[in-house]
């Protein structure tokens, strides 16, 4: 889930088959992605569950229609 090109929001699966996601923001000098919060630490149960996790915690998430990628 993207909102522009400078920050996205990367929901992943665990070999455990629990889920997570980490908010990404791309550094403009280093031209590479870097997590700005510490929610890959989650443990969810499922992607619908990550998704709203996600759509709750990550501001931005929740109040724009990110595009899909």
């Amino acid at each position: 889930m993207k909102l522009d090109d400078t920050r996205k929001v990367e929901i992943f699966q665990r070999e455990d088959k629990t889920f997570g996601f980490e908010e990404l923001e791309l550094g403009s000098e280093e031209n590479c992605w870097y997590p700005v919060g510490e929610y890959s630490l989650a443990i969810i149960d499922s992607l619908d569950n990550a998704i709203r996790e996600a759509e709750g915690r990550v501001s931005w998430l929740g109040n724009h229609s990110p595009e899909l990628d």
